[in-house]
């Protein structure tokens, strides 16, 4: 019986979105006994790939099924898994199912292998997308073409099974007919030749894969979160040297601002201290004029007294000031 783990099928990949490295699955037979026809022309939809590659997965990795399996009854299984699972009325043979598995598989083989390349770059500073899209580059320029099976890929690429092996498929031993051997009898060889699919891991080695896949995951969870803090960290500090230099600038031309406006100040104080200056030079000037006419009134008035009325000692006051008077006024 089948386990619990498996209990659900590969149906499920078609609601995950799971990663794989296809390697030595055979592909279907190419031309089983029991082929039905298909309608030609109609073309495959991401629904129907996805549903064959569960198919297939179902019954290659079958603990009881996964080996030791006709050609025949395999391909018999995949069809009337498919046939079952389908949600179009469109009628596939199980030759176009082989058919289409043998592109899928040789296509999705040829981008893990691109992708394997990329990884053994190292390059740092890169996200699983940009891995992606250089494989891409990588398989066009490879094939010619562009790569059709990407959400095959996603099916197939986290399955232990598929994780566990290499790219390269191994090769299947073809018999050489002999003289005496006649295309019938190559047929019914052909028929009851046995699928040498290696069997299932069992429930431990499954168990010790997911612990190493989640402990990875983990891993690779606290490397992307220490590279999400470092890329803040130094955004930050780009951020806090962006404002540094904001301040210095705002800093500088508040400082020039203040020079200039205390220059300006300094020019209108030292205009208006020459300004003050002249005012109280021609205040003293006015007020030295006043004085000089007060003094000259007074000289007239004293020069125009009539002093022979006065008596004596009066009289010879006045004779005394207008000498005075008459000498300062004199030219040396």
């Amino acid at each position: 019986m089948d386990s619990p783990d498996q209990g659900m099928y590969y149906t499920n990949l078609l609601c995950e979105n799971s990663n794989v490295i296809l390697d030595d699955y055979p592909p279907l037979p190419s031309n089983p006994t029991n082929a039905k026809k298909s309608t030609r022309g109609v073309n495959f939809t991401v629904k129907e790939d996805e549903l064959l590659v569960a198919s297939y997965l179902n019954h290659s990795l079958d603990a009881i099924q996964g080996t030791d399996q006709k050609h025949s009854q395999f391909c018999e299984r995949i069809f009337e898994y498919f046939q079952q699972h389908k949600e179009t009325t469109t009628e596939r043979s199980t030759k176009s199912l082989s058919n289409r598995w043998s592109c899928i598989q040789k296509a999705t083989n040829s981008f893990c292998s691109c992708l394997a390349q990329v990884e053994q770059l190292n390059q740092s500073g890169i996200t699983e997308q940009d891995k992606i899209d250089k494989a891409k580059i990588m398989y066009q320029s490879k094939e010619k073409c562009i790569f059709l099976f990407e959400h095959c890929w996603k099916l197939l690429k986290n399955q232990p099974k598929w994780i566990s092996r290499n790219n390269v498929p191994k090769q299947r031993k073809k018999m050489v007919p002999s003289p005496t051997t006649t295309p019938s009898s190559m047929q019914n060889e052909t028929e009851n030749e046995v699928i040498e699919l290696d069997r299932p891991i069992g429930r431990k080695a499954a168990k010790r894969l997911r612990k190493e896949g989640k402990q990875a995951e983990e891993i690779a969870k606290v490397r992307k979160m220490k590279y999400t803090l470092l890329e803040e960290s130094l955004a930050q500090e780009k951020e806090l040297y962006r404002l540094k230099a904001e301040k210095m600038e705002y800093d500088k031309k508040a400082e020039e601002e203040r020079l200039r406006l205390q220059a300006e100040k300094m020019e209108y104080d030292r205009k208006a201290e020459e300004e003050r200056m002249r005012l109280q030079t021609e205040k003293l000037r006015i007020e030295a004029e006043k004085t000089k006419l007060a003094i000259k009134e007074s000289e007239q008035r004293i020069m125009m007294m009539d002093v022979s009325g006065m008596p004596e000692i009066q009289r010879l006051y006045f004779v005394e000031l207008q000498k005075e008077i008459i000498m300062r006024r004199s030219p040396a």
